[in-house]
């Protein structure tokens, strides 16, 4: 099987990595979550320091990604209107404006929750470390003027430190 990759950006606590990654026809949170791999493989690979992200670092053709230190990543889809309905086709679900926090950001978005949409039960019983997030934004808490965004930013659910709404949750 020829392997489709995706473009994106990983953020870890201190940079971005940019590259893309073979996904062999799988979303990316698949591939992040499969545990039979603990690295990505990246091509075209472009590191940057968070707090200069215009200023390129170095820059190779190929690198090794620990999955563990990806705090979120940030989807870039060109070109497609399927961002949405791409984490989400089979299944139907309730959406949630979130805010949420992981170390040096803030992150606000769209989560989808499946079955019974509670957002509490959800995030107790989600067994997959990473948690796709559509519309979504990341601001840099050092310097607020440093953001990110894109149609879908996948968190590790690690690094959640706190998880607000504006709706009320289940009790």
């Amino acid at each position: 099987m020829e392997d489709e990759f995706v473009l994106a950006d990983f953020f870890t606590h201190q940079y971005r990595i940019s590259g893309k990654v073979g996904t062999k026809g799988q979303r990316l949170t698949d591939v992040l979550d499969d545990e039979l791999s603990s690295t990505l493989e990246l091509r075209d690979v472009e590191v940057t320091r968070i707090i200069t992200p215009e200023e390129v670092v170095t820059s190779h053709v190929s690198a090794l990604l620990e999955k563990e230190r990806i705090v979120f990543v940030v989807e870039r889809m060109a070109g497609t209107d399927m961002t949405e309905r791409r984490f989400y086709r089979h299944v139907d679900t309730t959406e949630w404006d979130v805010f949420l926090t992981v170390p040096s950001f803030e992150l606000s978005g769209r989560m989808h929750v499946r079955g019974t949409g509670d957002l509490r039960t959800m995030l107790l019983t989600w067994t997959r470390r990473f948690i796709p997030l559509t519309r979504a934004t990341a601001v840099f808490t050092l310097f607020p003027e440093i953001s990110f965004a894109g149609d879908v930013i996948i968190v590790n659910k690690s690094f959640v430190e706190v998880v607000c709404t504006d709706a009320k949750f289940a009790l």
